[in-house]
């Protein structure tokens, strides 16, 4: 990485498996990562940590979990501006398509990204999002 500072990169999902192969990707290119496997744990995380970027799933606690934690990081004034990467697979499991660039104010995201998603691919978005 360029800079001396480590980013840190707060991973938002339910499926273990998915955490611990993301993890081992985002290590493996210099990243700090830390866990929550529901919406309400990652707020409370969020709020204390101030990560860099987070990577959100959709479905967890509820089907929309992921979109109620990004609605609710955009509303918390106290926060700094966050980017987050949506990695779901919604898209699987219902005919409805959601994109921050048509459904910005229900999906206050910076990037949506359907799983499953190769290493590399992930990588370029937390480079792209982390500038």
């Amino acid at each position: 990485m360029n800079s001396d500072k480590q980013r840190t990169v707060m991973l938002v999902d339910d499926d273990a498996d998915f955490r611990m192969t993301t993890r081992a990707v985002l290590e493996s290119a210099g990243y700090r990562v830390l866990e929550c496997a529901s919406g309400s744990q990652a707020l409370v995380a969020i709020r204390k940590e101030k990560p860099d970027l987070v990577i959100l799933d959709v479905m967890m606690e509820t089907g929309s979990a992921g979109f109620q934690v990004a609605q609710d990081l955009r509303r918390d004034r106290e926060l700094p501006r966050t980017p987050v990467l949506m990695v779901t697979a919604i898209h699987g499991t219902t005919p409805l398509r959601f994109s921050p660039d048509t459904d910005g104010e229900f999906l206050p995201v910076d990037r949506f990204l359907d799983k499953p998603v190769a290493a590399s691919r992930l990588l370029s978005e937390v480079e792209r999002l982390l500038g």
